[in-house]
């Protein structure tokens, strides 16, 4: 609606920058990364200063590639003035993978049986079809498959359930080493228990939530 050139309303602007945040979200988690470029400018077209929009269009540009201008925007996002960010820590692949399997090597007993049964997937995003009834964005594990408790002992073999696990959303949500070898080891724990047929209680319970 013309406002006759008045400026927008604190509201509006908050109204706006809330929708174009939306929408870079919803970009990335379909892996739509052009869109989501569009959409973290926009919101900085509105709040040059807000940190979420930096790290938005910070998680965008590494998604496409271009780590030294997501590595840029996701430092504009830590010193941003309103809701400041934390940067994510950089783990190259081969120590990724060195994590989970000193996370695996580290299984207590009453998860160690039947680690042979699954197999691991690491990523460093996770499939757009992998989040379908899922709410979180930033899925750091996943696991896809029958539980062992569930699975058929005669006729065709149900197939291998999986373990995924992913390195951009652990580099997000760490900021150390030993954070991140902490927070992988929880995750494999947490989804090879999901396999084994506990459910949140239980793995909460168990302090593997």
């Amino acid at each position: 609606m013309d406002n006759g050139g008045m400026p927008d309303s604190d509201a509006d602007a908050d109204d706006r920058l809330g929708g174009h945040l939306a929408e870079g979200w919803a970009a990335y988690r379909v892996g739509d990364t052009s869109a989501g470029v569009a959409a973290a400018r926009a919101a900085l077209e509105t709040s040059p200063r807000h940190g979420e929009a930096w790290y938005l269009l910070a998680v965008h540009h590494e998604r496409a590639g271009r780590t030294g201008q997501a590595d840029r925007c996701f430092m504009r996002a830590a010193r941003a003035t309103v809701e400041p960010q934390a940067p994510p820590y950089r783990v190259a692949w081969p120590r990724f993978q060195a994590m989970v399997v000193e996370a695996a090597a580290a299984l207590p007993p009453r998860l160690r049986a039947g680690f042979d049964e699954v197999t691991l997937v690491l990523a460093d995003y996770a499939e757009p079809e992998l989040l379908d009834e899922l709410t979180d964005i930033e899925l750091l594990g996943l696991f896809s498959g029958i539980p062992r408790s569930e699975r058929d002992s005669g006729g065709i073999p149900d197939l291998t359930p999986r373990i995924h696990l992913f390195r951009r959303a652990h580099e997000h949500h760490c900021g150390s080493r030993p954070e991140m070898a902490a927070e992988v080891r929880r995750t494999l724990f947490h989804e090879f228990g999901h396999y084994l047929g506990y459910d949140e209680d239980d793995l909460t319970a168990m302090g593997l939530d």
